[in-house]
C-alpha cells in the first residue's frame, strides 16, 4: 500500500449552516446565535460518529490577519520576539494589539534570513468560537486558519515539491487564500474577499479566467521577493479544472498547474465523496494530518 494513502476514513458528515449564522468578521464575533451553531455541530458529529471531549478547530480565515515579517536577526528571548513582533503589527491591525492573540512561527529562508510569520485573532472572535464547543462539552486545543490546514495535505502528499516552490490556492464561495511555498518555507500569503453567494456563482465568475487571481501572487512573488517563478500551481476548488484548462493556466504561468485531489492520502471507509465534498473537508482532514 503506498504510505501516502495509508490513512482511513471510518466516517464523517457535512451540514449545511443557515445564512446569517456565521459571518466571519476580524473584529467583531462571528456567531449570531451560539445555541443554534451548537445544535447543529452536536447533530453532525453524531452523525459521523464521532464522541469526543476535545477536538482541533480550522476556523475561516477572515478570521484572523496573517503576516510575514523577515528579520536579519531575532532577540533570543521569547518575550523579547512577542514585544517586538506586537510593535510591528499594532499599526497594521484593526483593533488594539493587547486586545488580539498573537501566534507566530520562525522559520528560514534559503537565503538564511529569518522570516516570521504571525496570526492575529481578536480575543473576542476566539472566546466566541471555543464557547459553542464549550456550550457541548468540548476542549478546543489546536486552532489554525483553514488554509494552513488544508495545506497539511499538499506538503504531506507532496513533499518534494514544497522543497522547491509552489503556489497553493484555496477558493471557497466567499473568498480566496494563496500560499506560495519556497524551499518549505512560507513567503506569501494572501487572502481576498469575495461576495459570491454560492458555489456555482463563484464557479461562473471567477473560474472565467482564473490567471486573474493567480497573476497578482506571482508578480508579488517575482518583483518584490526576487523569485523567477513557481515551480508548480495548485488550485483548491469546488470542481476540478478540465486538461485544456489547466493547459492554458500552465502556458501562462510558466508552471505546472494541477487540480489539488484533496482525498490523496486517505482511505474511505464509505463511499468516496465528490470532489465538492473533498474541497469541504480538507481543513478537517489537515488538522487530522498534522500542523503547520
Amino acid at each position: 500500500m503506498d504510505p501516502r494513502r495509508s490513512h482511513r476514513v471510518d466516517g464523517f458528515a457535512v451540514e449545511n449552516i443557515p445564512q446569517g449564522l456565521v459571518e466571519p468578521s476580524l473584529t467583531e464575533p462571528s456567531v449570531r446565535s451560539i445555541e443554534e451553531l451548537g445544535k447543529i455541530i452536536k447533530a453532525t458529529l453524531i452523525k459521523a460518529g464521532v464522541n469526543t471531549n476535545r477536538i482541533s478547530l480550522a476556523i475561516p480565515d477572515a478570521c484572523a490577519r496573517v503576516a510575514i515579517h523577515p528579520f536579519e536577526t531575532l532577540p533570543s528571548k521569547r518575550e523579547e520576539k512577542t514585544e517586538l513582533l506586537k510593535w510591528k503589527l499594532k499599526k497594521t491591525i484593526p483593533y488594539a494589539i493587547d486586545d488580539s492573540h498573537l501566534s507566530y512561527m520562525e522559520q528560514k529562508t534559503e537565503t538564511g534570513e529569518n522570516h516570521v510569520i504571525t496570526a492575529n485573532i481578536h480575543k473576542e472572535v476566539l472566546a466566541q468560537l471555543e464557547e459553542v464547543f464549550e456550550s457541548l462539552g468540548i476542549h478546543v486545543g489546536f486552532v489554525t486558519l483553514s488554509t494552513f490546514a488544508a495545506y497539511e495535505l499538499l506538503a504531506r502528499q507532496h513533499p518534494d515539491e514544497i522543497r522547491e516552490s509552489v503556489l497553493f490556492m484555496r477558493v471557497r464561495s466567499s473568498n480566496i487564500s494563496s500560499l506560495i511555498i519556497q524551499q518549505e518555507a512560507l513567503v506569501f500569503y494572501r487572502h481576498t474577499d469575495y461576495n459570491f453567494e454560492s458555489p456555482m456563482d463563484l464557479m461562473v465568475n471567477w473560474s472565467a479566467d482564473p490567471y486573474e487571481e493567480i497573476h497578482p501572487c506571482l508578480m508579488y512573488f517575482q518583483d518584490k521577493l526576487g523569485a523567477a517563478g513557481v515551480d508548480k500551481v495548485y488550485l483548491s476548488f469546488p470542481r476540478d479544472f478540465t486538461e485544456a484548462e489547466l493547459s492554458s493556466l500552465a502556458e501562462r504561468t510558466r508552471a505546472s498547474v494541477c487540480n489539488f485531489d484533496a482525498s490523496g492520502m486517505v482511505q474511505w471507509k464509505q463511499t468516496v465523496p465528490s470532489n465538492l465534498v473533498h474541497h469541504i473537508l480538507s481543513p478537517a482532514l489537515g488538522l487530522a494530518l498534522g500542523k503547520l
